[in-house]
């Protein structure tokens, strides 16, 4: 219950700090229009999904969608704070090292994909409710879930680490191969249901 009331606080307050954030970039680097233009459209986007994210208490239908929606705003609050502030810290002459604001943002993406990975096997469909092989089809789950941990771990790493030019490659690299993983385990499940069909 901590965790939901400080996700619940969190992505409102997360929406707001990147909107002056964003204010303040646009006002210290004016030549960028476009790209405070854009993240300042995008942060609006975030706040009317959070406007409109039913509260799971009244969404009988989909118990768990507003939670769902509120974690994400808090991760995309979070990568958009770090950007924006250390564009802002950068740009104010705070901060010597360009590089660093991507490398942040590249670490949170990372950790979105180690949360993301660790909770879908945490959101099993019921066995009895699958009108499938259902425990192929959570065992596939799992594998997604640990392939995108384990890809999102290497994909940190990777950043914290090397060099900002090799980093780029490697990571895209860690990426592709967990996508491939999971995509050919699925593609293998298909075929073994389309046969037993």
């Amino acid at each position: 219950m901590i965790a939901k009331s400080t996700v619940d606080h969190a992505a409102p307050a997360l929406v707001a700090l990147s909107s002056v954030l964003a204010a303040g970039n646009w006002y210290l680097q004016p030549e960028r229009p476009g790209a405070w233009a854009s993240a300042l459209f995008l942060i609006g986007c975030m706040g009317l999904a959070l406007f409109l994210v039913p509260r799971d208490a009244q969404d009988a239908a989909r118990p768990g969608a507003g939670d769902s929606i509120r974690r994400g705003v808090v991760f995309a609050g979070l990568m958009l704070v770090m950007v924006l502030g250390l564009k802002l810290a950068t740009a104010a002459g705070l901060i010597v090292d360009g590089d660093l604001s991507r490398r942040a943002t590249m670490i949170v993406t990372a950790a979105f994909f180690v949360f993301t990975g660790n909770a879908m096997p945490k959101t099993l469909t019921p066995l009895a409710s699958l009108q499938c092989d259902g425990a192929k089809t959570q065992a596939f789950q799992r594998f997604a879930g640990w392939t995108w941990v384990l890809s999102g771990l290497a994909f940190g790493i990777a950043w914290l680490v090397l060099p900002i030019d090799l980093a780029k490659p490697v990571s895209l690299v860690l990426l592709m191969t967990g996508m491939l993983l999971v995509a050919g385990q699925m593609v293998r499940l298909r075929l073994r249901r389309r046969r037993e069909a």
